[in-house]
């Protein structure tokens, strides 16, 4: 491994109101009680230090996100399925964070980062940082607001009508996030941190940041989101024509014609672009349907086959089950070479087993191995679609684990350095092992551990 020091910074999108990561990041539920995670010293939590005052009346960070999006003038209705938050995970390298904490500089560390969070984000916007000292490493999680006031950037499609863009503020998570601003973060925390002996990751990592199906979840969600405006406007035409007839009766039927007319147009407008919106979501539906199909070639002949002679062993065989089990086998054999990306962790660790204690409040442990060294890591509150997924044998065990743990949250620093791995975050920043929560379902966790455990108690699974 390389001596030289990396500043990490990772940004990744809140879910909902986030208040499942207020748990982890508080060390606290909605209701005040006390949370520990697993890897945490309970003797020095109460070392944390929360570093942003609430407004008044608001009690925890999940409210102060609220707060600020209440506040903050915004001229449109917050989507249900709008970021709301931006997560942020501020550290360095193990031994230079230590030695920061050593020699005293912590406290200059602390405002570094405060610094460059509110000139990057603004003040207003910033509306937790919390740090971390129960955990291996010194970290910071800040909570960012995704308020912006400049104008939003759409491309004219042909034939439409020249978007008009209110002026103020907006909410919007693609704007703070998008791919050449998360660069600038990289670039200018570099900066802000190099006075403290960290330097920025590789630029030009050949580490994939966004697989092909993210990129097309977020285009189906964009179509989503264009779609729900639009009928949001057809139901203010709606109402603006319920009073329009209330003018019936009062003497004024010509201009009430005229405004109903009006009305009936732009309803018929809005339909017919929802309908549009509509056939290219659906087309894009379709190439990714086709897409997913080429990628499994020649070998889905087989598996075909493979299932027609176990449904025939199924109806014609007094050994049916033992036949049927036979079958599945090849099947699942079949399916691992059509689909070998399927049965991969994402850090190139082999999969030992997981465990899934309870799917209705699904939390995921597992185990890898990277030659004799093996490693386990728990995450808790994890995502419940994708736990259901796992449930019904509609994602592999390999699948299950890399929607929930970053590659860098699958293996032990130990296991790194055999792997010859340099992980680069999310966000385009450092190539280097580096030490965080690991628990309270969030993806931007930073797991590494001295530990090295491995249980051989029974729990589920390997296919």
């Amino acid at each position: 491994m390389s001596n030289t020091q990396y500043a990490v910074c990772h940004l990744q999108r809140g879910s909902g109101n986030d208040s499942g990561m207020s748990c982890h990041i508080e060390r606290k539920d909605a209701n005040g009680k006390k949370y520990i995670p697993v890897n945490a010293d309970a003797n020095r939590t109460q070392l944390n230090r929360e570093f942003i005052a609430f407004p008044a009346g608001v009690k925890n960070r999940t409210d102060a996100i609220q707060f600020r999006i209440v506040h903050a003038g915004l001229h449109r209705k917050v989507g249900k399925n709008q970021t709301k938050a931006i997560r942020i995970i501020l550290t360095g390298t193990h031994e230079q964070m230590m030695k920061i904490a050593k020699e005293g500089k912590l406290e200059n560390w602390i405002d570094a980062n405060l610094k460059w969070l509110r000139e990057t984000f603004g003040s207003e916007n910033l509306v937790s940082c919390v740090l971390h000292m129960d955990e291996k490493t010194p970290h910071l999680h800040a909570t960012v607001v995704p308020i912006v006031t400049f104008e939003r950037l759409r491309k004219k499609r042909e034939g439409e009508k020249k978007y008009e863009t209110k002026s103020g503020p907006r909410l919007s998570a693609d704007d703070v996030m998008r791919r050449s601003k998360l660069h600038e973060y990289q670039n200018s925390y570099a900066a802000a941190m190099k006075p403290f002996g960290l330097q920025r990751g590789i630029v030009g990592s050949t580490a994939k940041h966004q697989l092909n199906s993210e990129y097309y979840k977020q285009q189906v969600n964009r179509y989503e989101e264009d779609i729900a405006k639009l009928q949001a406007d057809i139901e203010k035409a709606q109402d603006g024509k319920s009073t329009i007839l209330s003018w019936f009766g009062k003497g004024d039927l010509a201009k009430a014609k005229k405004e109903l007319a009006e009305k009936d147009e732009l309803i018929a407008k809005l339909k017919d672009r929802i309908r549009t919106l509509k056939a290219e979501k659906a087309q894009l539906q379709e190439r990714h349907k086709l897409e997913m199909e080429r990628l499994r070639n020649g070998y889905q002949k087989e598996i075909g086959k493979a299932i027609s002679r176990a449904e025939v062993a199924e109806r014609q065989s007094k050994e049916k089950d033992s036949v049927i089990d036979r079958q599945k086998q090849c099947i699942d054999l079949l399916d691992r070479k059509a689909n070998p990306q399927r049965y991969r962790l994402s850090s190139g660790a082999e999969l030992v087993r997981i465990n899934v204690p309870n799917y209705r409040n699904p939390s995921l442990h597992i185990w890898t191995r990277v030659g004799n060294a093996v490693f386990e890591e728990t995450k808790f509150q994890i995502d419940y679609n994708v736990a259901q997924a796992h449930f019904n044998h509609q994602i592999t065990d390999e699948e299950f684990v890399n929607a929930v743990f970053e590659p860098q949250e699958q293996v032990s620093e130990k296991q790194a350095e055999l792997l010859g791995a340099a992980f680069t975050l999310a966000a385009g920043g450092p190539a280097q092992v580096h030490v965080g929560t690991g628990s309270g379902g969030s993806s931007s966790e930073l797991p590494w551990r001295d530990r090295e455990k491995y249980s051989k108690k029974q729990s589920t699974t390997r296919r």
